[in-house]
């Protein structure tokens, strides 16, 4: 069939420079960097003209790249929206007609075919189909099959699992894979929306725009296909990273400015360099993953394997390398795509698993814990009770020993002075005291501790009574002094502990000092604090030995007693006498004397 340039798309047919081609025709083998309007002319002859069984007539189109118009004979068939730019964007578009039987002549007919484009663009005519209308449209809908259904499905697809994937993403940023893959399927969502989504280069004002668009988009889905392959192969390429990020910018700036005819050796170039990219990043992938041998990494090589075949296939196609008439990548891709999902999705339920399963130990650990902390917690309470019950025996037996210890001392001490001038109401008053200290022991260990006494002197009056007596018939000159008013804040048990103190230390002295002369005193210990001093010109003792043998319970009991009230105790003795300093530190509540 012929073809010759035409003045315009709204000129006649030439009258010369017709030139025989073969479908499918690309203008850029024969008039290299041409624009405008190229008419094809297909003659042919009715064959079954004015037969009652003439067949109804068809013909079917693969493709007028870009714009175009079918005529037969002077009859339009049919004419895109727009042979001037925009131009109307039919290179992927298959069509059908029916030849109306009125239409035809007897002998010769010529079906005209207009198309309008540049050689930029791979304009051109693509096979035509001449014959019964049944032959006709199975063509067409096979052609319209791989051109047009497929590449929409697989633009589904891609929207679908780019959504899927990127909410994944956006859940668990640290799987920088599936961020990747989703903007790679979104990437490749613009750039097939080239084949299926519009007839018009809408926003843009001329296809020369929309190809510019398209290709940048190109760059974009390369680039981070290439991303996506080294995430998930747990690669990391830094360098790398950023000589593709660096060359894919400068590939979109270029794409974006210059001007014909430096525009169409860029774009070529730059179509030639990321299928390159593209099929290199696949071999690597399946390199890196007979390395790795991990099952996902072998599964998506296998994948990758598919993805170059087509994109082998598919670049030699589109470079009039082979003659194909179908796009192995409209078939492959939506099961390849469909396969990488998988193998995403996969480990994605393995993560999970594995999620899932740590929590479980850890919940189990945290049980184990818990019953564990449990038992040491009921351990040592029950150790804790034992400590107090001890604790209890202990204080009881030192309150017996010095307070109603003492008591029994002082009173047999007493009786022994006395002799047999002691009467009844002396034994009364004794046994009195000796009933007055037991309920003053029962009272403290029943919670019912006894008030503290208002000053030092109505504290120390007791004392000073059951004992001055003795310290008298003994011969043994006593000395009180008192403040007028108690130094510091002392509390009830600290008041109680000074008085055990103080008994068992003139118990001591009853027994043990032979002393003439005692003085007890109270006074003001510094700022916040008391001191109890007890002191006799007695014949001493050796207050280490004392205190370590077995018989010296007293002392270790005041020492004690002292340490439970938050005080301290000193002990000077020898051979001039005894002296025992209890300090104790409470807060501040005056200070006097008398």
């Amino acid at each position: 069939m012929p073809a010759a340039p035409g003045a315009g798309p709204e000129a006649p047919p030439p009258i010369d420079g017709w030139q025989p081609v073969t479908l499918p025709d690309l203008w850029s083998e024969r008039w290299p960097g041409f624009e405008g309007t190229v008419w094809y002319r297909i003659d042919w002859q009715r064959p079954c003209a004015g037969r009652d069984d003439e067949p109804q007539l068809g013909v079917a189109f693969d493709y007028l790249s870009m714009a175009g118009a079918i005529s037969l004979n002077d009859n339009l068939l049919w004419r895109d929206a727009s042979l001037v730019e925009p131009l109307s964007r039919s290179w992927n578009t298959p069509r059908v007609f029916f030849l109306p039987a009125a239409a035809l002549n007897p002998g010769t007919n010529t079906l005209w075919v207009q198309v309008v484009g540049g050689s930029m663009y791979g304009s051109g005519l693509g096979r035509v189909v001449l014959g019964p209308a049944d032959e006709a449209v199975a063509y067409h809908d096979e052609r319209r099959l791989f051109a047009r259904v497929l590449p929409a499905v697989n633009l589904v697809m891609s929207i679908t699992l780019g959504c899927f994937f990127l909410v994944l993403w956006l859940m668990r940023r640290q799987e920088t894979a599936y961020g990747w893959y989703a903007l790679s399927a979104i990437a490749w969502l613009v750039f097939a929306s080239n084949t299926v989504v519009s007839t018009l280069p809408w926003p843009f004002g001329s296809t020369d725009a929309w190809s510019r668009w398209i290709t940048a988009w190109m760059v974009l889905y390369v680039s981070c296909f290439c991303m996506f392959m080294w995430h998930f192969g747990d690669q990391r390429f830094p360098r790398l990273s950023r000589v593709l990020w660096a060359v894919a910018a400068l590939a979109v700036a270029a794409i974006a400015l210059l001007a014909q005819p430096a525009l169409s050796v860029a774009t070529l170039a730059v179509f030639i360099v990321y299928s390159l990219l593209f099929m290199a990043v696949c071999v690597q992938f399946i390199l890196r993953a007979l390395d790795t041998k991990k099952t996902e990494h072998l599964l998506l090589a296998l994948c990758a394997f598919g993805f170059l075949v087509a994109a082998v296939h598919d670049a030699l196609m589109i470079l009039r390398v082979i003659d194909d008439r179908f796009g192995y990548t409209v078939v492959t891709a939506p099961l390849i795509m469909i396969g990488m999902s998988l193998i995403l999705a996969g480990g994605f339920t393995r993560s999970l698993r594995r999620v899932e399963s740590f929590n479980d130990d850890l919940a189990r650990e945290v049980r184990g814990a818990r019953t564990e902390l449990a038992d040491t917690l009921s351990r040592e309470h029950r150790l804790e009770l034992d400590n107090v019950r001890l604790h209890e025996r202990l204080s009881v037996a030192h309150d017996l020993h010095d307070g109603l210890g003492s008591s029994l001392v002082r009173s047999i001490a007493l009786v022994e002075q006395s002799g047999e001038a002691l009467r009844r109401p002396q034994y009364l008053s004794m046994f009195k005291s000796l009933r007055d200290d037991l309920r003053q022991i029962i009272d403290t260990h029943s919670g019912g501790a006894a008030p503290v006494a208002a000053t030092p002197t109505q504290w120390l009056a007791p004392m000073r009574h059951r004992f001055g007596r003795l310290f008298e018939e003994m011969g043994m000159r006593s000395h009180w002094q008192t403040p007028a008013a108690w130094p510091c804040a002392l509390s009830a048990r600290q008041v109680l502990g000074l008085t055990r103190l103080l008994e068992e230390a003139l118990a001591n002295v009853v027994k043990h000092s032979r002393a003439h002369t005692l003085r007890v005193q109270l006074m003001a210990d510094g700022e916040a604090g008391v001191l109890l001093s007890i002191e006799d010109d007695g014949v001493g003792f050796d207050a280490v030995a004392v205190g370590s043998s077995i018989g010296g319970l007293g002392l270790r009991s005041m020492q004690a007693r002292m340490t439970r009230i938050g005080g301290t105790l000193q002990i000077d003795a020898g051979d001039g006498g005894t002296r025992l300093e209890a300090r104790v530190r409470a807060p501040v509540a005056g200070a006097g004397s008398s």
